[in-house]
């Protein structure tokens, strides 16, 4: 396998997770983000042209800070271990530029639907009196009539797709929002000090799960022309893409023999990972609740 290197940068591929990542070449670090292998090989990086537009959002949180928020982080659940915090041994991290594919398109959406109508009407109701005896009345009672309705809804829409192999769009999801305001033209100069992994997955394969969640997005947009939305129809025109490198702090930790991972947002500080919990706390929470129940038939049952 070839060795790419150029602009500053050199590339190589995890044999581990199969991650793709660009690195400073004057780091000895060799460390795949996501997986932490050590060994691993450098790739050609012809495939990792990119041929849309390429922005960088540089890293705001620094690496002491992104350390003190994830021991915060392990000590603020209630259902986590109590010694989860004193007793995580957090791994040295890596700071990484993430690829995302950033895409937008305009939508036209026509949209079927039905919204109600209230009315009132009188109805003949059965009562008991203080005798023993009953009695007929009329009470009026609310009721609902739905009527169809149809119309049109244009805009635009932009999604986040990651286009790393390591990161899920769950994840990436939980880590939103990336602040564009303060993203620059991609220069090799703002990877110094930071690995950078190239995209895993290309345009077209971005557009799959991106479209999806573009016309969902339409979808939304039309249920709230309308109380119940039973058809929508939409079409995406005018269709962009670029590639955005997002900043990311990827670490792991080990508690009781388990290894976790925690990623944090390299602009905004938000964390998002995983936590073990804690059996003992769910048993506790869980019999609190059983006795709130029990509490409620007994006061139920003596005083109603």
């Amino acid at each position: 396998m070839s060795v790419s290197s150029g602009d500053n940068v050199d590339t190589f591929t995890c044999q581990n997770c199969g991650a793709t990542t660009s690195f400073d070449p004057g780091s000895s670090t060799l460390r795949c983000p996501f997986c932490g292998t050590q060994l691993a090989v450098r790739a050609d990086a012809a495939a990792a042209n990119i041929t849309v537009d390429h922005f960088v959002l540089p890293f705001r949180i620094q690496k002491q800070d992104s350390q003190d928020r994830i021991r915060e982080w392990l000590g603020s659940s209630f259902w986590a271990p109590g010694d989860l915090k004193s007793r995580s041994a957090l791994d040295r991290g890596q700071g990484s530029y993430i690829p995302f594919w950033r895409l937008d398109a305009d939508t036209y959406s026509k949209w079927e639907g039905e919204i109600s109508q209230t009315h009132t009407r009188q109805v003949p109701r059965t009562r008991q009196l203080a005798d023993g005896k009953s009695e007929r009345y009329m009470a009026t009672e609310t009721y609902k009539t739905w009527h169809p309705r149809d119309g049109e809804h244009e805009a635009s829409f932009r999604t986040w797709i990651p286009a790393s192999t390591g990161l899920t769009q769950v994840e990436a999801d939980q880590l939103m929002p990336f602040p564009e305001e303060s993203m620059m033209t991609y220069s090799t100069d703002l990877l110094v000090g930071f690995s950078a992994e190239e995209p895993g997955i290309d345009e077209d394969g971005a557009w799959g799960p991106g479209e999806t969640r573009i016309r969902q997005m339409a979808h939304d947009a039309c249920a709230l022309e309308v109380e119940r939305l039973t058809k929508v129809d939409t079409r995406l025109s005018n269709r962009r893409s670029a590639v955005c490198h997002l900043p990311i702090w990827i670490y792991g930790y080990r508690y009781q023999n388990q290894d976790y991972r925690v990623l944090v947002n390299g602009h905004t500080g938000e964390i998002v990972g995983d936590r073990p919990t804690s059996k003992a706390r769910i048993f506790v929470a869980v019999g609190i609740g059983v006795a709130i129940v029990v509490l409620i038939i007994v006061a139920i049952v003596v005083f109603g």
